[in-house]
Parts: C-alpha cells; sequence; structure tokens
C-alpha cells in the first residue's frame, strides 16, 4: 500500500505543471467584480504563473542543492498551496497578483522533478508504465480540477479558487510515503547519467524551435484567456459551461501523448505539423460556433494539439542537438514557450486595437492565422527533418570521446 501511494504522489505531481490554468473561466466574473482594473491585467492573471515558472525552473536545482529533492518539492506544493486559495480569500487585486506569481514559482520548483523522480525511482518496464501514466494522470487532473473549479463558480468566482486546496492532499501524500532516502536514489541516478559533460551551446535548428513554442504558446494561450469569454459573448454557454469545456480540452491532453507514441518511423518527424493542424482546425471552428457541443470538439483539438506540441518539442531537441546540449537546449525551448504564455494577454489585446474589435471572435481568427503559418513550417521542418538533425553528428562524436575517454 505505501508503494502505491508513493507511486500516486509521484504522478500527482505532474498535475501542477499545467494546473495554473484551472480557474481560467472566472475571468469574466471577475472582469465585472474588478470594474477598476484593465480586462488585460485580470487576462494576464491567467498567463503569469508562467514568470515564476520561468525564473525558478532553473533555480530548483541550486535549491535542491541546499535542501534537497523532496523539501524542495514539499516547499514548491506549501508556495502553490497559500498561493493557490488566496483569491479565495480576499479581493485586493494586488494580493491576488501576487498570488498568481507564486503559483509559478511552487510549479517552478517541482517542475524540473515531476518525471525525473520516475526516472531515479523506476527502472526497465515499470519506468516506463509510470512515464506514461504520468501523461494520462496529467490530463485527467487537469480535467478534475478544471470541472470542481467550475462546479465552484456557482458560489461566485472567488469560490472556484479553493480547488487549489488538492495541493494539500499531494503535500501530505509526498510527505508520509516519498521516501527521505530519495535524496541519495535521485543524486544515483543522476551520476550514472552524467557521462557527457554538459554544454551550454544552442544549436541554430533549437533556437528556431525556441521560437516556434514562444508563438506557438502566445497563441494557445487564447484559450485560457479568451474562451470563456468567447463563449458568454455569443450567448450560448454560461461560464461553467466554458470551465467544462476547458476540463475536457485538459482531458484531451492525454490522447495527444498516446497519438504521439502511436507514431511510426519518418512520420514522427511530422508529430508537429499534426499537432498544429488539429490547433489551426479547432481555431478556425471557435469563431464559427454557436454550439457547446461544437465549440467542444475545438477545445479536444486545442487539447491534442498543445500535448503532442510539447512532446514533440522534446523529442525534436534530442534530435536537433548532441546529448551533451540536451539539457540547456530544452531549457531554452521551454523557457521560451513560457515567455509566450506570459505575453499572450498583450498580444491579444494588441491585435484588439489593430483590428478595432473588442469581440474575443477576433482573436481567434488571428490565433488561426497564426497556427496556418507555423503549420507550413511545422510541415517544412518535416521535409528536411535530415537537415535539421545535424545533432545526430555531434551524438557520434560525443560518444566516439566518451569511448575514447573509457578507453584511456
Amino acid at each position: 500500500m505505501k508503494r502505491f501511494f508513493s507511486k500516486l504522489a509521484i504522478l500527482l505531481l505532474n498535475v501542477f505543471v499545467v494546473a495554473s490554468g484551472a480557474t481560467a473561466a472566472t475571468v469574466p466574473l471577475m472582469t465585472k467584480s474588478f470594474s477598476n482594473v484593465s480586462p488585460t491585467m485580470i487576462e494576464l492573471l491567467m498567463t503569469v504563473p508562467a514568470l515564476g515558472i520561468i525564473i525558478f525552473t532553473p533555480l530548483s536545482n541550486f535549491i535542491v542543492d541546499r535542501i534537497g529533492v523532496k523539501k524542495d518539492i514539499l516547499l514548491g506544493l506549501l508556495i502553490i498551496l497559500i498561493s493557490g486559495v488566496t483569491p479565495a480569500l480576499t479581493t485586493n487585486f494586488a494580493l491576488i497578483f501576487i498570488s498568481r506569481i507564486g503559483i509559478g514559482v511552487g510549479t517552478g520548483m517541482l517542475a524540473s522533478y515531476a518525471l525525473a523522480l520516475i526516472i531515479a525511482l523506476y527502472q526497465g518496464q515499470e519506468q516506463g508504465q509510470m512515464m506514461g501514466l504520468s501523461s494520462v494522470v496529467q490530463g485527467l487532473g487537469m480535467f478534475l480540477m478544471t470541472y470542481f473549479a467550475g462546479s465552484l463558480m456557482r458560489y461566485g468566482w472567488q469560490a472556484s479558487y479553493w480547488v487549489n486546496a488538492f495541493a494539500l492532499f499531494v503535500f501530505l501524500l509526498v510527505l508520509f510515503f516519498i521516501p527521505s532516502s530519495i535524496d541519495q536514489k535521485f543524486a544515483a541516478s543522476q551520476n550514472s547519467q552524467s557521462q557527457v559533460k554538459t554544454d551550454k551551446h544552442v544549436d541554430g535548428p533549437v533556437w528556431l524551435l525556441a521560437i516556434f513554442m514562444f508563438c506557438f504558446n502566445a497563441t494557445f494561450a487564447f484559450i485560457t484567456i479568451r474562451f470563456a469569454s468567447l463563449v458568454v459573448a455569443k450567448g450560448y454557454g454560461s461560464v461553467q459551461d466554458a470551465s467544462t469545456l476547458l476540463g475536457i480540452m485538459s482531458f484531451a491532453m492525454a490522447a495527444g501523448g498516446f497519438i504521439f507514441m502511436a507514431l511510426k518511423g519518418n512520420i514522427k518527424h511530422f508529430s508537429m505539423a499534426i499537432a498544429l493542424a488539429c490547433g489551426t482546425l479547432a481555431f478556425v471552428i471557435l469563431p464559427l460556433s454557436s454550439s457547446l457541443v461544437l465549440s467542444g470538439l475545438a477545445v479536444v483539438l486545442v487539447g491534442i494539439a498543445v500535448s503532442m506540441s510539447m512532446v514533440s518539442m522534446g523529442s525534436y531537441v534530442g534530435d536537433f542537438t548532441s546529448p551533451s546540449r540536451v539539457p540547456f537546449s530544452t531549457s531554452v525551448a521551454m523557457s521560451a514557450a513560457n515567455i509566450g504564455t506570459l505575453v499572450s494577454p498583450y498580444i491579444a489585446q494588441a491585435v484588439s486595437k489593430i483590428f478595432g474589435s473588442k469581440s474575443p471572435a477576433t482573436t481567434f481568427v488571428f490565433g488561426a492565422f497564426v497556427f496556418a503559418i507555423l503549420l507550413v513550417v511545422a510541415i517544412l521542418i518535416g521535409i528536411n527533418y535530415g537537415k535539421f538533425s545535424q545533432g545526430t553528428k555531434a551524438k557520434k562524436a560525443d560518444n566516439t570521446n566518451n569511448l575514447e575517454g573509457q578507453n584511456a
């Protein structure tokens, strides 16, 4: 039983990597409550956690060096708990804004270790099963949090933020069921995999991928900040309905991971293009939709697009650079993606000003145009994948250097 709860604790950590958007449907109600605050600032509440993630994901490595993995995770969960329920206890906008940054800080502290713990504590087939389950639990957990946030909204937007009290349950699981020896096991795992010295040089294709992910996340985040407003403005649903659909989108994210795993051979080179095709179609549907069913289909496609794009990003980085450059290159791509999420409300505001329309539908039309451009780029990347995979040569060089070092 203890082993079961230990696995459950590790799997549930993955939920918080995406959980900051669980209360996205509160935006329209908060806009009414804070009539003296710019709507863009209120929308920024849904994306500003990315700021904390950007800063504290790399900083978590230094924190772990001083207090250990388990204490770092516990501290991150505690910060998420306190920051997450703060909007339920106050109507001070400045304090709410700070608390949302706090969500990102806590997430950044544990994000790096949500999957690393699986690698450190499990081996072979069991490790593979845990990696697969982590994607499923992430999508299902986000779905449930979004659903309950929407259900609580009938008592007011503040009540929705009590859904973040879920962090207390995970905190207790980690506290009592993650072994104290985890730091030694994690260190041993890291040492066994650190035969290649980390190189902080970033290859050209990785920079292209980072720019690509910035554009993708900046566009995808329109769903988080404008979807609920779109549903209400077009009159075919309530904010509770929008929250439920956003939960379905989160559930669909698990399906995207399974689709990626099903791709074989060179078809996998076009995984990002498949993701963008789903995203483009979704953003075309949303401005035209006048029913929850059709919008539900669109958000399912968005969920698939998001999960496939993130998995593809990791796969592309592995192919576009050498093993010694993968860790730093991955952090560059992830940081670019989170920066895109952070600035998305300002991009949405600029789009509204440029086109002279405050309608949420205008934002999604623009998003469809951006996704269509990214789709063309993704197809070109897939066609020229061999040229971008210059990292293959570097991998061989790294392996040769390692063998020479071992022989010496």
